[in-house]
């Protein structure tokens, strides 16, 4: 549609063409638009659009290299949610996010004359991690840093275990006895721990 009111799908509006597909019984719902047009939407999904127009640059930035890396399926580039980028349509573009992807239009972040994965996070818990802990792969770019995230709302979060998950989850473990922990990372996470059952 060239309506700039977008097209509704949903509660939520989207510029562009909208593809509509079944498969399988399932209705996948496709927003194909350029990647400029895109971003205005993910920095405005990824982080509020008020703050500081320098933070909104560098967060299209990062956008843009990870969209461009991203290899898509047959039916989508990437996903819309946080399992790729948040890309919320309309409803998160703004003319701030507009104007820093404007500002940083075709910039992206190379190594080696290659794109980056440029992963971002809404907290990393006070220092980020070496790409290895996490994934297999060792990126010189993705090295552990202190970060300055202690205002955040996301800092500190918890996920208990209790005895019968822990049963369920391993269940040739028996019954649950004790957890040890083995190793650390550099940045002081569990990296390796041993659960003991009877």
């Amino acid at each position: 549609s060239n309506d700039k009111r977008g097209i509704w799908i949903g509660s939520k509006r989207y510029s562009g063409i909208i593809n509509i597909k079944v498969l399988a019984n399932e209705v996948f719902v496709v927003n194909k638009l350029g990647i400029e047009n895109y971003l205005s939407s993910v920095v405005g999904s990824e982080m509020p659009h008020k703050w500081h127009l320098e933070a909104l640059k560098a967060q299209a930035i990062a956008s843009r290299t990870y969209a461009l890396k991203k290899k898509g399926n047959l039916l989508f580039d990437i996903d819309s949610t946080k399992y790729d980028q948040v890309y919320n349509g309309l409803e998160s573009s703004t003319q701030k996010t507009r104007r820093a992807v404007n500002k940083t239009r075709s910039l992206v972040i190379i190594h080696n004359n290659k794109l980056i994965n440029a992963l971002f996070h809404s907290s990393s818990g006070g220092m980020t991690e070496n790409s290895e802990e996490v994934w297999s792969n060792k990126y010189p770019y993705l090295r552990s840093v202190k970060d300055f995230d202690h205002k955040n709302p996301k800092l500190y979060w918890e996920k208990r275990f209790f005895k019968k998950d822990l049963e369920n989850l391993f269940p040739d473990l028996g019954e649950f006895s004790m957890i040890n922990i083995i190793k650390f990372t550099n940045s002081g996470r569990i990296k390796t721990l041993k659960i003991n059952g009877l």
